[in-house]
């Protein structure tokens, strides 16, 4: 009985210490496969829930911009909702993600996280 506890115990901590290594490959700290093209900040609106992603690109087109708006977005939805789906606010004219631009030339895009 005394070492059906102990492996119990030892397979308890195992299990825990490499969820806990997995699990940081979703966190905050985790870093893109490759260097995204601009650096991207992205703040959250905890009552409506709305995510704005701002990137300084003066001059860069939706495109340019798209992977580097897209990454803080995806990690945020997979550590919070478990999914990496998002919906962005689109452009009626266009169709394209919506964003606008302040006075330094900063692009602001919005987003929400599928449930």
């Amino acid at each position: 009985m005394r070492a059906v506890v102990i492996l119990t115990l030892l397979a308890a901590v195992t299990t825990t210490a490499a969820c806990e290594r997995i699990g940081g490959m979703f966190s905050r700290g985790a870093r893109p496969d490759i260097a995204l093209p601009f650096r991207a900040a992205m703040k959250q609106d905890r009552d409506s829930g709305l995510l704005a992603v701002t990137v300084k690109a003066p001059g860069a087109s939706v495109e340019q911009m798209r992977e580097s708006v897209r990454f803080p977005v995806t990690r945020h939805c997979l550590t919070q909702r478990g999914s990496s789906s998002a919906d962005w606010t689109l452009d009626p004219a266009t169709g394209d993600w919506a964003y606008t631009v302040d006075t330094s030339g900063a692009a602001t895009f919005t987003a929400r996280c599928r449930a």
